[in-house]
């Protein structure tokens, strides 16, 4: 019940949900922003990085794993994923040519004018309301501008699974942003996935429409007879 209190901050009722349950819509609502938070997260750290300190790599970037570097996060409380650990895999191009060190790329300090991104993550943390997540989950990234005053103008692709307690998600999404996930542009987006929550009747077939204002809407059939729609703010 605490977790659902807390996705009142997130969740504005849209009214437009049909043939499900009060609680149905509640807990549809809590696996909606809860992804969301995690795969916008996922995006932000994708392009922001993560603070890795010498003793967290675990491979080092050279030639022959294409400069990746693979390394740890150790136990702590991370926005967006809450307290746990995990492990990333990250490389990058800048202007066509891979980085030798990823961990170098800075945003606020590249010079480049074209930017790829390849994050992934997995991870065991624990939402906002307290439910364990298991989280693998692949960001793309691509980013350009025209000169480096400007802000990195990026396409996400962000794709993989996600438990949130004993809810299993899929889910796929693209869309466009200024610099973080959270500066997206208003109606470009592409989404598709899977919420399979346990106490809703079937499987909710996940879509999203990015409206302006700070909104986005998450919509799609349960099963065969009954439709979700609602809206969110942005996490």
């Amino acid at each position: 019940m605490l977790s659902l209190l807390l996705l009142g901050v997130g969740c504005v009722r849209s009214s437009e949900s049909t043939g499900l349950t009060q609680l149905e819509v509640d807990l549809l609502s809590e696996d909606v922003f809860d992804l969301t938070a995690i795969a916008f997260q996922a995006g932000e750290n994708a392009y922001l990085g993560d603070s890795v300190s010498p003793g967290d790599i675990t491979e080092a970037p050279v030639v022959g794993n294409g400069f990746a570097v693979t390394y740890d996060l150790p136990p702590a409380f991370r926005l967006g994923f809450g307290p746990g650990i995990g492990r990333v895999k990250l490389s990058v191009k800048e202007d066509g040519r891979i980085l030798e060190d990823p961990l170098t790329f800075e945003p606020s300090t590249s010079t480049a004018l074209d930017v790829e991104i390849t994050y992934e993550i997995d991870y065991e943390g624990e939402t906002l309301g307290g439910r364990p997540t298991d989280v693998a989950l692949t960001v793309s990234l691509i980013g350009s501008r025209v000169s480096a005053l400007e802000p990195f103008f990026n396409r996400y692709r962000i794709a993989g699974d996600c438990f949130l307690g004993a809810t299993s998600c899929v889910l796929f999404l693209e869309f466009e942003a200024v610099g973080v996930p959270s500066n997206f542009v208003p109606g470009i987006a592409d989404a598709s996935g899977e919420i399979d929550d346990p106490d809703v009747r079937d499987i909710y077939e996940l879509d999203y429409d990015f409206a302006g204002d700070g909104f986005y809407f998450a919509e799609g059939w349960v099963g065969c007879c009954a439709f979700f729609r609602e809206r969110f703010t942005i996490p």
